[in-house]
């Protein structure tokens, strides 16, 4: 074996021996079995102590309950669960340890050490946050993280997830935190996607983070054929009378989906919260459509999310 580099790195040429390339391999194993031992250990660490802070009994059973927000228990899944663990910055932690308070101080400082970014933002008139009796549209649901977040806060949530799996759990976590008395909030899943168009179209299902399936044309042993509608029919079709909220994380297919609620953002100008870290010029073309269809929206851009809103006089 052979070892060179150039004198501004302080090297010379080297004909090593056999010993001495056995040692350097025996040695680079070695390392390499140090860093996965630790690696598992400190993965298995951190789902028992998220486990122990966040899974409660529920009766017979067990759920995640995040301060009043309930998840069914799915610990026994290991994708599941490092993918609740990822997006539980976004969704509960200004929730669980900030008492809801999204502040544009709070908000941008903690922006800069969370891996996504919050759904909210307030600063004076300016206020991209859910409230009481709220109609929130849910875009990306997964299992219903956020959906279940804005029904603690008294909302009624509309909660889009078009893959099978996850839309059963999205069910599970409806008929957790649905409560006796509608008025207090209500999960309504919707197992379609939104776009800018009726259609249907494929999603690559990822086994490594569900949250991250994409819609896709092509079509392969890891997809799933799924229904897309958009949000202006969808709306019109149930007769809302206002949209107030709108979550979205939808891997790119955010521009999609805001093409296909332009009368929405006309006529009732909702608050929102979308992700733009999928593709590289989702922060403009984001921001453009919006502007197209409702010039009086305010934007404000955070590292991943875009959070807008039109102040109303």
């Amino acid at each position: 074996m052979k070892l060179y580099q150039n004198t501004l790195t302080g090297y010379r040429y080297k004909r090593w021996t056999l010993k001495e390339t056995i040692n350097y391999f025996l040695k680079g194993v070695a390392r390499e079995l140090k860093l996965h031992f630790f690696h598992n250990y400190f993965v298995k660490k951190e789902a028992e102590l998220f486990k122990h802070r966040w899974l409660k009994r529920n009766g017979k059973n067990s759920l995640f309950d995040f301060n009043g927000v309930k998840l069914p228990d799915i610990s026994g899944n290991k994708e599941k669960l490092r993918t609740l663990k990822l997006v539980f910055e976004d969704s509960f932690l200004f929730h669980c340890f900030y008492n809801d308070r999204y502040d544009k101080r709070t908000v941008e400082y903690l922006d800069r050490l969370m891996m996504e970014g919050p759904y909210g933002y307030t600063d004076g008139a300016f206020d991209v946050t859910i409230k009481q009796n709220d109609i929130v549209i849910d875009v990306g649901a997964w299992i219903g993280d956020f959906s279940a977040y804005a029904v603690a806060k008294g909302a009624v949530c509309y909660a889009f997830e078009p893959t099978a799996e996850t839309f059963g759990l999205l069910c599970e976590t409806a008929k957790l935190n649905n409560p006796d008395d509608v008025e207090k909030g209500q999960i309504y899943p919707v197992r379609k996607g939104l776009g800018s168009a009726e259609c249907e179209m494929n999603i690559s299902i990822s086994e490594n983070n569900s949250g991250a399936n994409k819609v896709t044309a092509e079509s392969s042993d890891g997809t799933e054929k799924i229904s897309i509608t958009t949000l202006d029919r969808f709306v019109e079709e149930n007769n809302l009378k206002r949209v107030d909220f709108i979550k979205a994380d939808i891997e790119g297919f955010e521009r999609e989906m805001l093409r296909g609620a332009t009368n929405v953002l006309k006529k009732f100008a909702p608050k929102l919260a979308i992700c733009t870290y999928h593709l590289p010029d989702d922060p403009v073309v984001l921001e453009n459509i919006i502007k197209e269809a409702n010039n009086s929206y305010i934007i404000i851009r955070l590292r991943n999310k875009l959070l807008a809103a039109v102040i109303k006089g």
